[in-house]
């Protein structure tokens, strides 16, 4: 029997009904803005279930749906609210960092002060990231950033991860 020309050869590959990201519905999954969510979901397209903590995502991949400071305040959001982790940060020899899922936001979900503290955090480093400023502007989004991640890693005493 000849082949026609519409069959199509191979074994037949179902793809998945549904792609499944974890958190949603969550408190800190709340919090988040749309540009983190949108980033989020394209991590988990990236997300085969081997990679968790292989995972890269450049500016140059969603610059056609988001603009650079909305994708770093996006990265910024989903680090604070326990959503991803980076286990490489990049270099300055165009090498990208590496990001793995995390489920710190499990945690945070039962710590609704801490969430609030993040998230007045996040808000007083996009205002000052508006503002003119030097050095001192700097020092501060960076003390802030630490704070941050210091509160949902557990660095601070308040909450403990693992």
């Amino acid at each position: 029997m000849a082949k026609n020309k519409n069959q199509i050869s191979g074994a037949y590959k179902p793809k998945k009904p549904y792609r499944s990201v974890e958190g949603i519905g969550s408190m800190p999954w709340k919090k988040l803005s749309r540009n983190a969510v949108f980033v989020l979901n394209k991590f988990y397209e990236k997300f085969n279930g081997y990679n968790r903590y292989d995972l890269s995502l450049t500016y140059d991949e969603v610059k056609n749906k988001i603009s650079n400071r909305p994708f770093s305040n996006a990265l910024l959001e989903l680090l604070a609210f326990g959503f991803i982790d980076i286990k490489r940060p990049g270099r300055l020899e165009r090498e990208c960092s590496i990001y793995g899922l995390n489920n710190r936001w499990r945690r945070l979900d039962e710590e609704p002060k801490i969430l609030d503290e993040i998230e007045v955090s996040l808000e007083e480093i996009k205002n000052l990231k508006r503002k003119p400023g030097g050095q001192e502007k700097r020092m501060r989004i960076n003390e802030l950033r630490r704070k941050i991640l210091d509160l949902g890693t557990g660095k601070s005493g308040k909450y403990i991860d693992r």
